[in-house]
């Protein structure tokens, strides 16, 4: 299982996202940006965008800033609407599927997964 972490930067330390990747299980490959050697002559966003298109799992890391943050809220958008599944990882250090009662923020389905990020901010 390929995973893509998607994260407030400003809420995880390395040490933090260190600590992430070590308890994801099943995973093949983990995605975690802030963890990647990142080439000057290779564009980071673009490497961005091709881990999370390539991602079998998206793990939202629930935090404060999560959703606060223009990019965080793009990739959430952008998972909603793949064929990814989609987990949170909650403070606790459990996990939470996309629908499930402890799933961190409000969904609100339109149009199969997709949901609007006005209405999660709620």
């Amino acid at each position: 299982m390929r995973y893509f972490v998607s994260y407030a930067r400003r809420d995880n330390s390395t040490d933090t996202l260190h600590r992430i990747a070590s308890i994801i299980p099943d995973a093949t490959s983990i995605y975690i940006d802030d963890l990647e050697i990142h080439s000057p002559e290779v564009d980071r966003v673009k490497t961005v965008v091709a881990a999370l298109m390539g991602a079998d799992v998206f793990l939202a890391v629930q935090s404060t800033h999560y959703l606060r943050t223009e990019w965080t809220q793009w990739e959430l958008e952008t998972a909603l609407r793949g064929k990814a599944e989609i987990r949170a990882l909650l403070p606790d250090w459990s996990f939470a599927h996309w629908g499930a009662p402890d799933w961190p923020w409000p969904v609100e389905r339109t149009g199969g997964r997709m949901a609007s990020i006005g209405a999660l901010k709620q």
